[in-house]
């Protein structure tokens, strides 16, 4: 995030660096708020084409958004060195772990983030396969409809050697082909902080959010990250159950804190007098695409450990869950 950071301060030199910062950090301010989310008119959505905007989030959301993320998709796994801190409502560790064996004797692992803008997910997903041991090719795909946002996912890339396309295009208008070209053969589709960014939306964006999900192939993953409240966990576990997905893990409310030092390692923690976001609250589900894959023809989608993790007394005791 540093490096980010130093190339837009290349770019914005001076004075000019606080204000635009400041310009693009009142926008998210307002439109990460309910009444900004609702709000219909194109006018009133984040301008993520704008540099101070860019920067304003690199700074605020970009780092905790890959801890976070990379923190959830370890523990959906089972990694020994995450600790649940709630117990998750729903954990199948035996369909997750099958899905990351079947990856790994395949040449290449291809993964479609839509709303991916920076590349946080990027980071975050490359690091969790890296970490279980996959060594594959990944081919990334972020589809999103700011354009500017390619140079940094590009730096994303560069730094953990994968394979990036960057795809300009409004997952409101997109037609059925262009889905299908970022769906169908995939083995990760990504959705994190996306839909809750639909929520005024949600009528037009139902109709695609349910080709993409018919579209994805048998024993694919669907990884859900988004804001606790606003209906869209309810959102898409309503269309994903619609459409042949099953929920191998889910936490409704993860409380996330995030080290300050990591965020802003200076002596107040800050930039330009405002704090990077250290505390989330979010929802972080997994789905998998049922039916026959070819490693594993007729995989029980029904076999869950969901009873034991509900066990209370087992989290407070700080036990590692792999220890199952």
């Amino acid at each position: 995030s540093s490096g980010i950071n130093a190339e837009y301060g290349i770019r914005m030199k001076g004075s000019h660096v606080v204000k635009e910062f400041h310009k693009g950090n009142d926008q998210i301010n307002y439109g990460y708020t309910d009444k900004g989310l609702n709000k219909a008119n194109s006018k009133d959505m984040i301008n993520f084409n704008e540099d101070g905007t860019q920067l304003s989030y690199i700074y605020r959301f970009f780092p905790g958004h890959v801890l976070i993320l990379g923190e959830l998709l370890l523990s959906a796994s089972g990694w020994n060195g995450v600790r649940y801190r709630i117990p998750p409502k729903v954990c199948n560790l035996r369909l997750v772990n099958e899905f990351l064996d079947e990856l790994s004797r395949s040449a290449n692992v291809t993964v479609t983030c839509f709303g991916g803008g920076p590349g946080a997910e990027l980071a975050a997903i490359i690091s969790w396969l890296r970490i279980e041991g996959l060594h594959n090719q990944i081919r990334f795909n972020i589809v999103d409809k700011y354009s500017a946002w390619c140079d940094v996912a590009e730096q994303v890339a560069q730094c953990s050697s994968s394979l990036i396309h960057y795809q300009e295009l409004d997952f409101l208008s997109a037609t059925q082909p262009q889905l299908m070209s970022y769906v169908s053969t995939m083995d990760i589709i990504v959705m994190s902080k996306f839909l809750s960014a639909l929520t005024a939306h949600r009528a037009k964006a139902t109709q695609n959010l349910r080709e993409l999900l018919r579209m994805m192939r048998p024993g694919a993953l669907l990884v859900y990250l988004d804001n606790s409240g606003g209906g869209s966990t309810e959102w898409v576990t309503r269309e994903a159950e619609a459409n042949g997905l099953l929920e191998v893990f889910s936490v409704k409310h993860y409380p996330a804190h995030i080290n300050p030092q990591v965020l802003a390692p200076n002596e107040k923690h800050q930039l330009f007098n405002v704090k990077a976001t250290s505390t989330l609250n979010v929802a972080f589900k997994m789905f998998r695409k049922a039916g026959p894959t070819p490693a594993a023809p007729g995989w029980d989608p029904y076999s869950s450990c969901r009873t034991f993790y509900r066990n209370k007394d087992y989290f407070r005791a700080g036990v590692s869950h792999t220890s199952v």
